[in-house]
């Protein structure tokens, strides 16, 4: 779609960067201004001598370099700067810190190691260590630092203490923002103190309130500060440095709490809010202080701290240190390279999901720049090689290094389109055209290209405003581009694997909860042999995206995003070896930072035991892996904060800036832009893998009207690892497809119909198909008969969502796939049974199945094509065979009334509908709430709270059409005799093992496309756009409904650039 200059320049408020190189006082500045965040702004003499240690172990590992730099004058250098710190003698020990009386327990993490830390008031209130925790110097020997991956937890029995008056104390320092500094959880009769954006934040939970008190003395500036929070029986007050910070009255009675209090996090099983620095001296008394006690107190630990040197800050020394490490780190013969090539643009501008932010109606500032550094400096040399003002996402250097394939938005276009020049800029070609999204490229080994692309016109099934980017693949010149995947959801960030296969990431929900699953997948570059990587069942990390695999292992080195958070990564390695999900095979590289939006795992294991944190960074994305222990990265500082050494120096908001970086936590900065520098590369040639031979009957183009060659989906054994009973029972294979939504209405809203207000319970859909799940069509191919050894081999339509699920003798579900699978044209593909890694390669040996000719599917009664809709299909049942008794004057209408009405909760979802799938015993808002489930005992993956075994497969016979109450009503005869006919009954089965749809095909192509004019849609805030950008009326492919485009994804998809192409062919068939 193109658009005048005028009106694509005015998208946006950001300003257009000037493209040039730093001066060296600039670079210079920028790096020691990085420096001096790592240390926390204050650079202590102790973390100066953390410095040289580190340096020297670095310049250690480099002297095992098969080819090992010489760096004699950089450790003669750093002896030098040694000798010039404060002889470590003359910190001597201090006396013991005089306390007031009352004390009941106190930890001050001297112990040389272990878990347990003794109570040093003698009282018995040991602590025990647990996840990562590490002893730096503190205020008085050692203190307990935690990077957020550790806690310290103790006897329940010491809570007693805090249901009368107390004080509870501390030592901490940290520039973190928000986390749990100690307390016994957020139940009543508990306490809590936090650091909240700077200042501590008190809580005591009583009979009726949380009692929650937010201080204003700022302690995160990287200093060493005492807090206190002092409770009587009347008040709660907040201590900082010895003087009053706030106070309230404390509303409610105090009771009893049987909670452990804990130390870095609120429980033991919270991972979101640990604490992230460290702490010394705390302290539990029995009675609440006054403000002299207080004071005297701060003033103890304070001339002990500063007679240890905990706060004495030595910059130039430190910087000095810092320099050295510098030239020793870039002298690592890993860094082979001494040009980038990365974009530099605003990762975001409305909303930071994890697709939206990248394509229509964001992505539509013109600020964006492909950037070629020359240097490993902030003050390299740079230039820009874009064609011109726009937006950039990921680029790709050939295998020699002399061509750049990249993605652009053209200040005029909406959409992202493919083009490739040479690596000076020169022979700038485009490679694909259209008013769809082309992003991300690779090249191939073959000669072909890999990509992401929307021009299957599939929308995300919780309705996001943009069709789904997915792979696909074209030719050198941006020809016979075909859709190599079969997801309905958007895909991310493929790389080449060194044994010629693609990774990439696949975000899918089958029968599952939508938000949890970004895992990594791998597939063949012509699109055969697609299975799971990693991650197809693990609720942590939330989104591992930006893999790449690390030179010469079989690990990978990925980025842990949120599905609506990504700018709070942390950086993660897979070794498919030791697992395929969470825990198993994942380590943690950037151990500081939890995994975003779901926090850290309860088994986080670090890639690197003596990794160590500089700086309060708050996000890592796009690693570029030079080896298991180097790599490039992309971090993101925090907000400005005031009271620093840096002040007002430091960058009004968090961009993500490049920096070399180890699994042991050292890091120098490279670059820093304008926006977010993200998608660095070396350029340097790099090794092609092997090429897969192509297997696809390709088609080619639609119009010409070729026959699509099936394909054949085969195992020796669906039951394979099933217990005895289930391979008694289950007698037929079920083939289900999920077809692809190319309609929406482009809002996350419920279609205004008969049955209520568009705003109860929209599912995250635009309409919501079911209420049970977020869902798109589900067509029953058919089903298959077993073999005696359990061998089947079925005949499937290519380039379509398939999963399966074994039945029973009555066609009853007694195991179901909760992921999917597909095929290529004339692919023939096998795997096991159902279970975790549904594509695991099946066994050698020959089943009877594989004898004898693929098995077509035979379709249900009503049709292969034809998908249930709940008033069209299951309505008239419960009318026909309930309804005299459950209906009008049925006298078991009180017990549960039948009739079809509208929902006092649902919205557009009527009763009895809501009821039968859900339960009387429901909470609605947006999604289902806890519910006990309704009579028809389908799954329910949308209804919360999610954990992480929404995601699993489910034990066989447990759920479904086997359990189902209103199965077993409608079949036994034992329920008033009542025995429904048998297409009746095959379709309430179905019906159930489908997840209750409501809505159906027919239903949804008798709802008008959305009017971009009318105001439901033209004045909705949904969805997020770039400022100026109007969703409906500016799109390139706008919402369609009755209209939405039919697309088989199995033909060369050349001749359907654009929607209206699409629109138009369909009309042309539909004449002929």
């Amino acid at each position: 779609m193109v658009i005048s200059a005028e009106v694509a320049l005015a998208a946006g408020n950001l300003p257009t960067p000037e493209t040039r190189s730093l001066t060296a006082d600039e670079a210079a500045k920028a790096i020691e201004h990085d420096w001096l965040f790592q240390a926390g702004d204050v650079p202590s003499v102790w973390r100066t001598r953390q410095e040289i240690q580190w340096t020297r172990q670095l310049a250690a590992r480099l002297a095992g370099r098969p080819k090992p730099p010489d760096l004699s004058a950089e450790l003669k250098e750093l002896d030098e700067i040694e000798r010039q710190l404060p002889d470590e003698a003359t910190l001597a020990a201090q006396p013991p810190l005089r306390l007031p009386e009352g004390l009941v327990a106190r930890w001050t993490f001297d112990e040389p190691g272990g878990n347990v830390i003794a109570d040093a008031s003698g009282g018995g209130w040991q602590g025990t260590l647990a996840g990562r925790t590490q002893t730096v110097p503190g205020i008085r020997g050692g203190s307990l630092a935690l990077g957020g991956l550790g806690y310290m937890t103790t006897d329940p029995k010491l809570s007693a203490i805090t249901q009368e008056s107390y004080t509870v104390s501390t030592w901490l320092r940290t520039t973190a923002s928000v986390m749990d500094i100690l307390g016994s959880g957020v139940r009543s009769g508990d306490f809590l103190l936090v650091v909240n954006q700077g200042p501590v934040r008190g809580h005591h939970w009583t009979d009726s309130s949380g009692n929650v008190l937010d201080g204003k003395a700022v302690v995160n500036d990287g200093r060493w500060h005492h807090v206190a929070q002092v409770v009587d029986q009347t008040s709660l007050s907040i201590y900082v440095d010895g003087t009053l910070d706030v106070t309230a009255k404390l509303a409610g009675s105090k009771i009893p709490s049987a909670d452990p209090i804990n130390l870095g996090t609120r429980t033991p099983g919270d991972t979101a809010y640990r604490f992230r620095g460290a702490l010394d001296e705390v302290c539990l008394f029995g009675r609440a202080f006054g403000p002299e006690e207080l004071k005297t107190l701060y003033e103890e630990g304070r001339a002990l701290a500063d007679a240890n040197g905990a706060d004495q800050a030595d910059v130039d020394l430190y910087l000095a240190v810092r320099r050295v490490k510098r030239r020793i780190m870039l002298k690592d013969p890993l860094v082979d390279f001494s040009q980038l090539l990365l974009v530099d643009v605003p990762c975001y501008d409305a909303l930071n999901h994890e697709s939206m932010h990248r394509v229509f109606p964001q992505a539509q500032n013109n600020v964006g720049r492909l950037l070629l550094v020359e240097g490993l400096d902030p003050g390299g040399r740079v230039r820009n090689l874009g064609p011109g003002p726009g937006m950039y996402w990921r680029p790709e250097l050939s295998f020699d290094a002399r061509k750049v394939l990249f993605c652009h938005r053209p200040a005029q276009d909406r959409t992202f389109h493919l083009y490739e020049m040479d690596l000076d800029g020169s022979n700038l070609r485009q490679l694909t055209f259209g008013s769809y999204d082309d992003l991300d490229p690779i090249y191939a080994p073959d000669g072909h290209i890999l990509f992401l692309s929307n021009r299957g016109n599939s929308y995300a099934r919780c309705a996001v405003g943009h069709p789904s980017y997915v792979l696909a693949r074209c030719d050198a010149s941006g020809k016979n581009l075909y859709i190599i995947s079969a997801s309905n959801e958007p895909e991310y960030t493929p790389a080449m694997l060194p044994n010629g296969r693609v990774l990439y990431t696949r975000w899918e929900y089958t029968d599952k909860e939508l938000f949890r699953i970004q895992s990594l997948w791998s597939t063949n570059t012509d699109g055969t042999g697609t299975s799971a990587y990693w991650g197809n069942q693990s609720y942590w990390p939330d989104m591992l995206v930006e893999a790449r695999p690390i030179p010469g292992t079989d690990r990978v080195i990925f980025s842990g995003q949120g599905h609506h958070d990504i700018v709070h990564g942390s950086i993660g390695i897979i070794d498919r070896s030791k697992g395929f999900n969470y825990p198993h095979g994942l380590t943690k590289v950037t151990v500081d930072a939890p995994w975003a939006e779901v926090g850290d795992g309860p088994e986080e294991r670090p890639e690197c035991d003596e990794y160590h944190p500089s700086g309060d960074y708050v996000g890592y994305r796009t690693p570029f892996p030079l080896s298991e222990e180097v790599f490039l990265v992309s971090a993101r500082m925090p907000e400005q904060r005031e009271g620093t050494l840096l002040g007002a120096a430091r960058m009004p908001e968090s961009r993500f800036a490049l920096y070399l970086m180890d699994v042991y936590g050292n890091r120098e900065l490279i670059y820093r832009g304008a926006y977010d520098v993200l998608y660095a590369l070396p350029v340097r040639p790099r090794q092609k893998p092997p090429v897969i031979p192509d297997t696809v009957a390709w088609p080619g183009s639609e119009k010409e009207g070729r026959e699509v060659k099936p394909g054949v989906v085969y195992s020796a054994n669906v039951l394979e690892g099933l217990p005895d009973v289930v391979r008694q029972k289950a007698k037929y294979v079920r083939v289900i497809n999920l077809d692809y939504t190319t309609f929406t209405f482009g809002l996350k809203t419920q279609a205004p119909g008969r049955w209520g207000e568009p705003a109860v319970t929209h599912m995250h859909a635009g309409p919501p198909l079911s209420i049970t799940g977020n869902d798109g069509f589900k067509r029953v191919l058919g089903t298959v008969p077993i073999e005696a050894d359990g061998s089947v081999a079925i005949e499937v339509p290519p380039a379509k969502q398939l999963h399966f699920q074994l039945l029973d003798d009555r066609y009853r579900a007694v195991h179901t796939m909760r992921s999917f699978t597909n095929v290529m044209p004339g692919e023939r593909r096998g795997c096991v049974g159902c279970h975790e890694m549904h594509s695991t390669a099946p066994p050698l040996y020959a089943g009877i199945a594989m004898q004898k000719p693929p098995v077509r599917p035979t379709p249900p009664p009503w049709g292969s094509y034809y998908n249930l809709g709940y008033e069209r299909d299951i309505q008239p049942i419960l009318d026909r065979y309930c309804g005299s008794c459950h209906q009008g004057d049925g006298e078991a209408r009180k017990d549960f009334d039948l009739t079809l009405r509208p929902s006092e909760d649902g919205g557009t979802f009527p009763e009895p509908y809501v009821t039968l799938t859900l339960g009387a015993r429901r909470a609605l808002a947006s999604f289902p709430g806890d519910c006990e489930g309704g009579v028809a005992g389908t799954i329910l993956p949308m209804a919360f709270p999610l954990t992480p075994a929404s995601d699993r497969t489910l034990p066989p016979m447990t759920a479904l059409s086997y359990k189902s109450r209103l199965v077993d009503l409608a079949s036994s005869g034992e329920h008033y005799d009542v025995k429904v006919d048998e297409l009746s009954l095959r379709k309430l089965i179905v019906w159930v093992d489908i997840l209750c749809p409501y809505l159906g095909e027919e239903e949804i192509l008798a709802m008008p496309d959305p009017d971009p004019n009318a105001p439901f849609f033209s004045d909705s805030p949904y969805p997020p756009r770039t400022p100026g950008i109007r969703p409906f009326a500016d799109s390139p492919y706008p919402p369609r409904m009755k209209n939405a485009p039919i697309v088989n994804r199995a033909y060369c998809q050349d001749e359907f650039p654009t929607q209206a192409d699409r629109l138009k062919s369909m009309a042309t068939m539909a004449r002929e």
